[in-house]
């Protein structure tokens, strides 16, 4: 899922194509895409892997509750892959989408870097297809707000892997030499140095070294200071919400403490409407922490289509109930 996160002037099929990949965070290969509207203005885009083959329609996630959730009332349905199959898919979605009263104002087709209508037939959408273009207008304002898109998921993937083991093993000592630090420190000493330390580092322009990333990764583990976090996140003064920072401290901390790092990450991403990075993020935390709640929720919730701006009780509600809503 990605909702955008500022206006973007969609004046033609060219114009979505280039921006779905920076959108969604990666350029997208047999997948379904669904970019909603809601006045014919972009409201978000969410993407379904196509299924296995036209026998199994019924396989194909249901996009409509999370373009209900957004409000919308129109949409555009892309498909990615080979003819039969994603023609099969933009028909099965298309009827759905229908069904819930959200109209589909158009549909094409991707197949081997070309693009296809399905709904026109003037010399504008020949039947031989047109090249996709890499760029236009709209892809460049969107990149100029910050979005970006990686080659595939298997690259995002890659770059939320645990740090190199030296690295790690740095960091790890460093926790032992933090912790021992901390164990004369009364809860206001403490507490104090942690918020100094997520202060510091969120409006830093650099990453931080294996002390202060064992200083941040340690701090985040209180949930007071990992909601503090979260809070300062919301607030909208940090550059890109230091996706960097939270992910660079996850990589380096050791498996059982990586879940507050990796959740806060995910949380910069879901606020700056980079939706797979977030699923990523949190589904890192929950390997290393099943149970931790914070990850549960905000998955919950991103997988459900809640956009960015519902995030706003995050990090105010209790800890054991943290809301999500308006």
């Amino acid at each position: 899922m990605n909702a955008t996160q500022t206006s973007i002037r969609i004046k033609g099929p060219t114009d979505l194509l280039t921006v779905i990949p920076p959108l969604l965070g990666f350029h997208p290969s047999n997948s379904l895409v669904v970019s909603g509207l809601v006045d014919s203005r972009l409201e978000c885009t969410f993407r379904a892997g196509l299924p296995g083959s036209t026998d199994h329609m019924e396989h194909l996630t249901d996009l409509s509750p999370q373009l209900e959730l957004n409000n919308c009332n129109g949409c555009v349905i892309v498909a990615y892959g080979e003819k039969e199959l994603a023609e099969a898919s933009i028909a099965h979605a298309a009827a759905l989408l229908d069904r819930a009263g959200i109209e589909p104002k158009d549909l094409l087709r991707v197949t081997e870097g070309r693009w296809y209508s399905l709904t026109c037939d003037k010399p504008c959408c020949p039947a031989e297809g047109l090249p996709v273009p890499e760029t236009s207008a709209a892809s460049c304002e969107i990149a100029i707000a910050g979005a970006y898109a990686a080659p595939n998921r298997a690259a995002i993937q890659a770059g939320l892997a645990p740090a190199p083991t030296g690295r790690r093993a740095a960091v790890s000592r460093a926790v032992c030499d933090k912790l021992t630090e901390e164990a004369g420190l009364d809860w206001s000493g403490q507490r104090s140095a942690d918020l100094r330390a997520i202060d510091h580092w969120m409006a830093a322009k650099t990453l931080p070294g294996p002390a202060d990333i064992a200083a941040v990764g340690l701090a985040l583990g209180d949930l007071d200071i990992r909601d503090y976090a979260v809070r300062r996140i919301s607030s909208g003064e940090f550059e890109s919400n230091r996706i960097d920072l939270w992910i660079w401290v996850a990589r380096h901390m050791e498996e059982d403490l990586r879940a507050p790092a990796a959740t806060v990450a995910g949380y910069a991403a879901y606020r700056s409407g980079n939706g797979v990075l977030a699923l990523e993020c949190f589904e890192l935390a929950l390997r290393s922490a099943p149970n931790y709640r914070l990850a549960q929720l905000l998955m919950a919730a991103l997988q459900a289509g809640y956009p960015p701006s519902a995030l706003t009780k995050v990090g105010y509600a209790d800890r054991e109930e943290a809301e999500v809503g308006n």
